[in-house]
């Protein structure tokens, strides 16, 4: 290329610096509020397709581009920029005026052109307007096995919106094997994280036990519940993700990237299990390899899972993985596969795999390896892109090859990504790969560069037994998006794979300690799984209506104490037709009470959305185990249902489910199938039915007299000492002889509750006559009690059922 031939390309740039340098710029960046996670690509936020226009100017020329961004006067308390990604938690109020200075330059040969555009912007942050704290999430569970030592740690997040600090108090209730810390402190503007840890050496027996966390805060008390089931098994079967989500396009010759499921035994010894793929329609387009595999705690078997479109018209299907493995008791774990055809002709964009890399080297030591990040098209029609590479601080060199080409359907491109450290003093650097796409997209990788002022053991790998570098003295962790990155879309209800990888600044990987992601969504947040080399994982299945969403990981470590926290930001599409199960939301249909274990043979209620195309009953017993379209399966069993709408689907757990275990939930509206959802089962779970069906307040109970006259209890009609009180109740676990789910129980022969069952009546014992089955009904049980002396009279008395270690939501009756 001549210098003439650049002559229209240097024409262009200037006329894009003086367009934007008249402050015109093609868009606006949105306001943010205070306390409340915010992410925005200025590239595409301000400016549009015009790098794109530029890119195709300059493809097949030779012509290397580059744009970087740096950001001057004052940015809102709280924001930093990253490349040309804003982001962060604005901590004051008030209207903010800054100047983000774009440089675009260009080279050829030895031609080198380039121009700086100074473009003010402002953004109006608000004070928040809505609830000055929350705490997040409402409930964890924790599954171990009998005999592990080793410490188990969740995190919660007490999210203040206010910009002054409070004060506050934790404590935990349920037993010496629950600890939360801190127990007190100030929740300044933002997220303060507690970590709440099981001690298994504390629970010697095998069995669920509830505990719960006690925030008091600003003259307001907040609660986590705490389940933590301990299994008699030895192994239990660990996913990385419990789902995933392909994209094609009808006719297309583009062979999609696989996607790989991790199998993690998470007791001891090994697990030796099986993989399988189906789908609900389509023919045959899912494949799992390998079909079988062994899973120690001391590594994961790697699971390839792989679509082929072909033949497949335009239209969503939906298919599953399943693993499975005998004798244990979590078998089998699933994950739902989605995969979306779009119409012939439909430009799906580039996908990027990861969407963030990690570079550790020692200062004055040679220039880390290169890596590398898959860029596939999956649509018929070619894209041109061009990269534009850059670190935060100037001093910091950043190459990519090749800068710029063509990626199409049958030729994916691998980026070669190389930081130069030539004259970088120890210290963490941020950088960012910024993608243009000729269809007026941007991609971004997210670029860490540790610079190290000592030696590193084992070459910088993610090893747990690695040292940190000589004389280093680790001070934060620094999670980096791996997989789901800046200015992601993504669609509600379908899975939504997230993964971090967490490093601290010494350049060692995390690979013990708590990695949660909270959402501005108001989705509950998500306990990432450690894959044991630095990389953490889960799977979400967005919840909200929210169109904007900013994902925020918080990664700590507990030895040493050491925190780090990330944030991205994208869009999400609505979803109207997928079941989604809410989280929590599988729940005793006595109590309703949510985050609560549940147990063989209850009757439940699963509280969701599109769980159904319309309303259904079941007619008579036994229960039909499908109603419309709408199916439901726990651990693989498929469920009785009695009822099915939209919003909620009442169902039978099977008897045989393994009790002290964690199953899957799967809903199931035609084809489309729900992200499992995750159920703890316990031998027991008493709730006692209420004459409202709150769950709370007057239970139905009905009274009989020594001369067997018999009443309903209520605000007239109350019980008298010698009385039977017929509790009517659910979720009070196996009996014998054994029922089917779903069918009645036997009118002439009586089934009773295998574990004891105990009631109390204001404290004082009552002494139980039967416990089981209600003859004739399924999921009902009864408990025939008598009403002791010395209860002191009222008209909402306390009434207690206990069974296995877990006692009810009290209920009141009336008692004389």
């Amino acid at each position: 290329m001549s210098k003439r031939a650049l002559i229209p390309f240097v024409l262009l740039l200037a006329s894009c610096g003086s367009l934007l340098g008249q402050g015109s710029p093609f868009g606006t960046i949105p306001n943010g509020s205070v306390g409340v996670p915010y992410s925005v690509d200025l590239s595409s936020a301000l400016f549009g397709g015009l790098f794109q226009e530029l890119q195709s100017e300059i493809t097949g020329t030779g012509v290397e581009l580059s744009i970087t961004y740096a950001a001057s006067g004052s940015l809102p308390p709280g924001l930093s920029l990253s490349g040309s990604v804003m982001s962060g938690t604005p901590s004051q109020p008030g209207n903010f005026s800054f100047t983000v200075t774009v440089t675009i330059a260009a080279s050829f040969m030895q031609y080198n052109f380039s121009e700086a555009i100074p473009i003010p912007l402002s953004i109006q942050v608000d004070g928040y307007t809505g609830s000055g704290v929350s705490v997040d999430p409402g409930g964890v569970t924790f599954s171990l096995t009998l005999g592990s030592t080793s410490p188990q740690s969740q995190l919660i997040a007490i999210t203040n919106h206010a910009t002054q600090a409070q004060t506050f108090s934790a404590t935990t209730t349920g037993g010496s094997w629950l600890s939360v810390s801190p127990s007190s402190g100030s929740a300044a503007l933002g997220a303060t994280t507690l970590q709440v840890t099981v001690d298994p050496t504390q629970l010697v027996a095998a069995g669920t036990y509830s505990g719960g966390v006690t925030i008091a805060l600003g003259g307001k008390t907040y609660g986590t519940s705490v389940v933590a089931t301990v299994s008699s098994g030895q192994q239990q079967i660990e996913l990385s993700q419990t789902g995933f989500r392909f994209q094609a396009v009808a006719s297309s010759v583009a062979a999609l990237p696989s996607q790989s499921l991790l199998v993690f035994n998470g007791g001891s010894g090994s697990v030796n299990f099986t993989a399988s793929a189906s789908t609900a329609s389509g023919a045959s387009w899912l494949s799992v390899s390998p079909a079988s595999g062994t899973a120690s705690g001391a590594s994961s078997q790697v699971l390839t899972v792989k679509v082929n479109p072909t033949g497949l018209a335009g239209g969503d299907y939906y298919g599953q993985i399943k693993v499975s493995a005998p004798g244990i008791q979590n078998s089998p774990q699933t994950a739902s596969v989605v995969l979306n055809v779009a119409p012939a002709g439909t430009d799906l964009g580039v996908f990027l795999q990861p969407t963030g890399l990690i570079f550790v080297a020692q200062a004055g030591g040679t220039n880390p390896a290169g890596q590398t990040v898959s860029m596939t098209n999956p649509s018929s029609s070619p894209l041109t892109f061009a990269a534009s590479a850059s670190f935060s601080s100037s001093a910091a060199q950043l190459t990519v090859q090749p800068p710029s080409g063509s990626v199409t359907a049958s030729t994916p491109v691998q980026l070669q990504i190389q930081p130069s450290i030539s004259g970088l003093a120890a210290g963490v650097y941020f950088g960012d790969v910024a993608l243009y796409i000729t269809d007026g997209s941007v991609k971004h990788i997210a670029i860490v560069l540790i610079v190290t002022s000592g030696a590193h053991a084992q070459g910088f790998t993610p090893d747990a037994e690695s040292p940190r570098a000589a004389g280093c003295t680790a001070t934060k962790l620094i999670p980096v998006f791996t997989q789901l990155g800046s200015s992601f879309a993504t669609v509600a209800s379908w899975p939504t794979p997230i993964e971090a990888t967490v490093v601290d600044d010494c350049g060692t990987f995390l690979k013990s300690g708590s990695v949660v992601a909270s959402f501005s969504s108001g989705d509950p947040a998500l306990s990432l799984l450690s894959l044991q080399d630095g990389r953490w994982a889960a799977t979400w299945q967005p919840r909200s209506a929210a169109t904007q969403v900013t994902i925020t990981v918080q990664a700590q470590e507990t030895a040493p104490a050491l925190t780090g926290t990330a944030s991205i930001g994208g869009t999400l599409q609505a979803n109207p037709t997928t079941p989604v199960i809410s989280a929590g939301g599988a729940v005793s249909a006595a109590s309703l009470t949510a985050h609560q274990p549940l147990a063989p043979g209850s009757f439940v209620s699963i509280f969701g959305a599109h769980l159904s195309a319309g309303q259904a009953q079941s007619n008579g017993l036994p229960l039909a185990t499908q109603l419309g379209a709408t199916q439901v399966f726990l651990a693989g069993e498929q469920l009785p249902l009695q009822f099915a709408a939209d919003g909620q689907v009442n169902a039978i757990l099977p008897f045989d489910v393994a009790p002290n275990s964690t199953q899957q939930l799967i809903v199931m509206n035609g084809p489309a199938i729900s992200v499992p959802e995750p159920v703890v089962i316990a031998p027991a779970e008493p709730a006692v039915f209420t004459q409202d069906f709150s769950g709370h307040g007057a239970g139905i109970v009905v009274g009989t007299k020594p001369d067997l006259s018999s009443f309903v209890v209520d605000a007239n009609h109350p019980l008298s000492a010698g009385d039977v009180a017929t509790i009517y109740c659910a979720g009070l676990g196996p009996v014998s002889p054994a029922v089917p789910a779903g069918t009645a129980a036997s009118l002439t022969t009586l089934s009773y509750t295998t574990n004891t069952v105990t009631v109390t009546m204001g404290g004082v014992n009552a002494p139980v006559g039967f416990a089981g089955l209600a003859p004739g009904f399924a999921g009902l049980y009864q408990i025939n009690a008598t009403v002791p002396s010395g209860i002191t009279p009222g008209t909402s008395v306390p009434l207690v059922i206990t069974e296995a270690g877990q006692s009810s939501v009290p209920v009141t009756i009336n008692v004389r």
